[in-house]
């Protein structure tokens, strides 16, 4: 378990990137002149999700474990596949 300094500084460093404008930005703002206003809700809040679901993914040390396993990283991607479809 790491210290409250090291977590915070994860923390802070995650909070910096989900600020920061990016390709989401980009996809919610065509969504929502092609869509109107509710497709653009609805976008800012499925990337708000995908980015929630990454951070805390990353701060469980999923990438550690998958490093570790061959095994687990080809059930990663068939799951990434999977959700994708």
């Amino acid at each position: 378990m790491p210290d409250i300094t090291q977590l915070a500084l994860f923390l802070a460093a995650a909070f910096v990137l989900a600020i920061t404008p990016g390709p989401g930005i980009f996809y919610v703002a065509v969504r929502t002149l092609a869509g109107g206003r509710a497709e653009g809700i609805a976008s800012s809040f499925g990337t708000g999700l995908g980015g929630m679901v990454h951070v805390l993914a990353g701060s469980l040390g999923v990438s550690a474990i998958v490093l570790a396993s061959a095994e687990l990283f080809t059930v990663l991607k068939l799951a990434g596949a999977a959700y994708l479809v």
